[in-house]
């Protein structure tokens, strides 16, 4: 895409008028998880006047710097200034849209917001926390509810945690999680020819242990077909391979591919990489909360629900003819860890509505 292309895509999405993408519907129904973009467009307007740049606003340009050519940003800034002038952007919490563009947004600033966007973002249906000893055998961590609200929100945040309990594993965990096979449920309608599904993959954890990567695509996908992931001992398809003392963030992305250019590729593989560094970062993070547990799971979900939130973003704003069938962002506590003891399997749903739905499994060790 041209510059020019990228700040019509900036303005459409900011104006609303596209509203039968996919992509943007995402970023409505997630406008608090959106912080950190609306952070970095404020940054943007800030450059475009000469004016300094605060900690976080400094560390998202560079991270943008990754994904477009510095000179376009100012730009970016300008077109975020005129929409901000227009009134409330369906996109972005007013946590920085009725911030002043001659204000900075430091990360004291975001620590300050985000309480009241905890809120927000756990109010929302496709957020669960689960204590999965609660959980009778055999139950599934996610209810055909929670499924249905994912759905809907093209997104799901999950918090999976237990209480403490006695174990002989003390320190820390040695983990190993793959992906094992796929199955697709539905695949997608109104396109000509079977679905060619990959998927992208982020984890880190509070040890600063991380992994990141894209799968092949697996070719010729069918409604009740099974596809079983390429297996390498620790490296293909594992999501993650090191230790974990409490904490493991993760994010799945299960992708249609049409005809993804290579740039699009590089694109993907820069905020995949991003997000295990956020992952890593949110993992120590919940490693250092000292609050109760319901509000540690509660953050822990904000802080999974934004690093997508701006990940989404980025990646939205380039020419992309792939489909992202769906999304996951899934936060792996110790005791959930330790209960997969007895457990080794699971599956995960992304259910992405016309764009088809698929069953992940996922085998822990």
């Amino acid at each position: 895409m041209t510059a020019e292309e990228h700040m019509e895509r900036l303005s459409a999405v900011l104006s609303g008028t596209r509203t039968q993408s996919r992509a943007d519907h995402r970023m409505r129904m997630h406008r608090p998880g959106n912080i950190l973009f609306g952070v970095l467009l404020h940054a943007a307007a800030r450059l475009d006047q000469g004016l300094p740049l605060t900690d976080l606003e400094q560390r998202l340009i560079t991270q943008a710097g990754k994904y477009m050519p510095a000179q376009e940003l100012p730009s970016f800034g300008r077109i975020y200034r005129d929409a901000c002038a227009r009134g409330s952007i369906a996109v972005l919490p007013q946590a920085i849209t009725n911030v002043p563009v001659e204000t900075g947004f430091s990360s004291a600033d975001l620590t300050a917001a985000l309480p009241a966007l905890t809120r927000e973002i756990n109010a929302q249906p496709n957020v669960r926390v689960v204590d999965v000893s609660k959980l009778a055998e055999g139950e599934p961590v996610d209810s055909e509810e929670y499924i249905a609200a994912m759905a809907r929100y093209g997104r799901g945040i999950t918090v999976l945690d237990a209480p403490q309990q006695e174990s002989n594993l003390k320190g820390l965990l040695d983990v190993h999680m793959r992906m094992d096979r796929f199955y697709c449920v539905r695949e997608s309608s109104g396109e000509i020819g079977a679905d060619e599904i990959y998927w992208g993959v982020s984890a880190g954890s509070d040890t600063t242990a991380k992994k990141s990567f894209r799968t092949r695509v697996y070719d010729s996908v069918h409604t009740d077909e099974i596809h079983k992931f390429d297996y390498v001992y620790r490296q293909q398809t594992y999501v993650f391979s090191g230790t974990v003392d409490k904490h493991l963030s993760a994010e799945f992305q299960c992708w249609d591919e049409d005809s993804s250019p290579g740039d699009f590729l590089d694109k993907l593989r820069t905020a995949l990489s991003d997000f295990a560094e956020h992952a890593v970062d949110t993992s120590i993070e919940m490693t250092k909360y000292n609050g109760n547990q319901a509000k540690k799971a509660a953050a822990w979900a904000t802080l999974l629900g934004i690093g997508a939130g701006l990940l989404s973003a980025l990646l939205g704003l380039f020419e992309n003819p792939d489909d992202l069938v769906h999304e996951r962002s899934i936060g792996f506590s110790r005791e959930y860890l330790l209960n997969l003891q007895q457990v080794e399997e699971n599956f995960w749903h992304f259910d992405g509505g016309d764009g088809g739905y698929h069953k992940l499994t996922l085998k822990t060790t």
